[in-house]
C-alpha cells in the first residue's frame, strides 16, 4: 500500500510551517506534494520532513516569493520527461515516476482566476489547461495520477453558482477517460476543499478546488481518495487535503 497527501500549504506556511510540519507528519504518508511551496520556508520544511522518513525531495525551483511545488518521498523518486507547462507556469507543474509503487504522478498548481475573461491570469490559465489535456490524452495508457490543487471545477456541482473559469477543461478530463477519484469513492457526497471569504473575515462560498485524476489502469488500484478538512478548519491553511490511497 502506498498514501499519498496533496495539500495547497498557503503562501509557503510562514508562521504556520511548525504546525504544517505536525499535521503532515500525524499521517505517515509514503509521498507528499506540497503547492505553494516556497523558497525560503522551504528550507525548513524540507529538513523537518526529512527528519521524519522523507529523504528524497523534489521541486519545482522557485524563486522568492514564487509559489511552487514539492514532493517529499520515502522513496526514490524519478523526473523522466520534460515539464509539458506553457513557459511562464513552470514552477506550476512537477512530473515524476514513483519506480517502487509502479505508476507516475503530476502535480498541478493551477492559477486563480482572473477578473475577466481577457484577463492575462485567465488567458495563462486556458493555456495551462490546454497543456495539461494534451498531457493527459497522451499518458492515458500509463498508470498515472494528476492531482494538486487546481482552482477548477464543475460548475453547481464543485460549487453553488458558475464562476470557474476552465470549467469546460476540467469535464473534458472525465471524458477523455481520466477519473475523479474522490468523486469516485464519495458518489453523491458535496464537499467544499476552500472557502472565500467576506468582509469583516465571515466565511463565504464554498468550492471544491483539490483533485486527484487517475488514469483507466490506475483507478483499480486506488482504494480510497478522502479530503482531511480539519487542517483548514483550524487555520492551519485556507485548503483541505487530498489523501490517496492505493495497492
Amino acid at each position: 500500500m502506498v498514501k499519498l497527501l496533496a495539500w495547497n500549504i498557503q503562501h509557503g506556511g510562514g508562521g504556520r510551517l511548525a504546525r504544517i510540519v505536525e499535521e503532515i507528519s500525524a499521517y505517515d504518508a509514503d509521498v507528499i506534494a506540497v503547492t505553494e511551496f516556497r523558497a525560503n520556508p522551504g528550507v525548513t520544511l524540507c529538513a523537518a520532513l526529512k527528519e521524519r522518513g522523507l529523504p528524497y525531495i523534489e521541486t519545482t525551483c522557485p524563486t522568492g516569493n514564487q509559489n511552487g511545488i514539492a514532493v517529499f518521498s520515502r522513496t526514490p523518486m524519478r523526473r523522466t520527461r520534460p515539464c509539458p507547462a506553457p513557459s511562464d507556469s513552470l514552477v506550476r507543474w512537477l512530473d515524476l515516476d514513483l519506480p517502487e509503487h509502479g505508476f507516475g504522478i503530476g502535480v498541478l498548481h493551477v492559477m486563480a482566476a482572473g477578473s475577466h475573461k481577457k484577463h492575462p491570469t485567465n488567458l495563462a490559465k486556458t493555456r495551462f489547461w490546454d497543456a495539461m489535456l494534451q498531457a493527459a490524452e497522451a499518458r492515458l495508457q500509463e498508470p498515472f495520477l494528476f492531482l494538486g490543487d487546481w482552482n477548477t471545477g464543475a460548475h453547481r456541482l464543485d460549487e453553488t453558482g458558475r464562476t470557474f473559469m476552465c470549467s469546460e477543461h476540467f469535464l473534458r478530463l472525465s471524458t477523455l477517460g481520466w477519473t475523479d477519484m474522490w468523486r469516485h469513492h464519495n458518489p453523491g457526497i458535496t464537499e467544499y476543499t476552500w472557502f472565500s471569504k467576506l468582509k469583516g473575515g465571515a466565511r463565504g462560498n464554498g468550492f471544491r478546488l483539490d483533485h486527484a485524476f487517475a488514469t483507466p489502469s490506475l483507478v483499480p488500484r486506488i482504494t480510497s481518495c478522502r479530503y482531511s478538512h480539519r487542517e483548514r478548519e483550524a487555520g492551519i491553511s485556507d485548503h483541505s487535503m487530498v489523501i490517496v490511497e492505493a495497492m
